[in-house]
């Protein structure tokens, strides 16, 4: 029993992996991405049991991963199917090191689904609900879906820099992957509360639709305003993630009814804080 437990996060993070190398191999070919996300969809399916939200966080994961590795190296013009040297050679070294790394963080975001879903499943059957799990999977899952919003942000602003890409098309993914990011850690937000016997105001807790288009567009905004800092996509994607990680703080506040103007205060101060080191260090050029 347990060594199934085990190959069902083996296995597909595996395949992953092994996906990844030929996407890195065959020059960004279609077929690759295609299988690509159809394996984060079906792992997400096979490790909670046919559930469809778990879906949003390995198909942002993969997709994050995906457009991060795409900037990694000398991206020329795209052909139909790939982009055609898409790596320089003596850069591979590093590009393999990202490949595992996105591997081992896929197969931890497994782990999270796992622990915090079955945990779901014990209370809605009403059985004994492990907190520790509980806590350690719903933390794993934001940590990975934070990871995914900066790959996400940084791959394709890197994308719009080097390829010269339609502003509008990558605010369109961001605002896309900020709405679905959002609307997947309200709901194990809730969840999490109400199995932990948290109560919560249900009016609040059932707009979650609401609150990621709000989300989505603010950060929207950002997008556009920073679209006119020279400055390069790891940067801008690192203000992206701060952004979301101090509003997604504050939603986070209010949903528990513990909202107060010195939780807006710090996070917004941290906020103001790291923009103020970004401006300091920053040599303004794009690379």
């Amino acid at each position: 029993m347990k060594l199934l437990k085990h190959l069902k996060i083996i296995i597909p993070s595996f395949i992953f992996f092994t996906m990844m190398e030929i996407f890195f191999e065959n020059s960004a070919s279609f077929d690759s991405l295609i299988v690509l996300l159809l394996i984060s969809v079906l792992s997400a399916f096979w490790i909670t049991k046919y559930k469809f939200l778990p879906i949003i966080l390995t198909s942002l994961f993969s997709l994050g991963s995906i457009l991060f590795l795409l900037i990694l190296g000398d991206i020329s013009e795209p052909s139909l199917l790939g982009f055609e040297r898409l790596f320089l050679q003596q850069e591979n070294a590093f590009q393999h090191f990202y490949i595992i790394s996105s591997s081992i963080i896929f197969a931890f975001s497994l782990i999270g689904l796992e622990r915090f879903f079955l945990q779901q499943e014990k209370w809605m059957e009403q059985k004994e609900v492990k907190l520790n799990l509980l806590d350690s999977g719903y933390n794993l899952n934001q940590t990975i879906m934070l990871i995914s919003i900066f790959l996400i942000s940084s791959g394709s602003y890197g994308i719009y820099i080097i390829l010269d890409f339609p502003a509008w098309i990558i605010m369109l993914i961001i605002f896309l992957s900020i709405f679905f990011s959002t609307l997947y850690l309200t709901k194990i937000n809730f969840i999490k509360s109400k199995a932990s016997g948290i109560h919560l105001n249900s009016a609040k807790n059932k707009t979650f639709n609401l609150y990621s288009f709000l989300l989505g567009f603010i950060m929207l905004e950002l997008v556009w305003a920073l679209s006119f800092w020279p400055a390069s996509h790891l940067v801008i994607g690192s203000i992206i993630l701060s952004a979301y990680y101090c509003f997604w703080n504050i939603l986070k506040i209010y949903l528990k009814n513990e909202f107060s103007r010195k939780t807006v205060f710090l996070n917004l101060s941290f906020f103001i804080i790291f923009i103020g080191l970004i401006i300091l260090i920053q040599d303004w050029q794009i690379k």
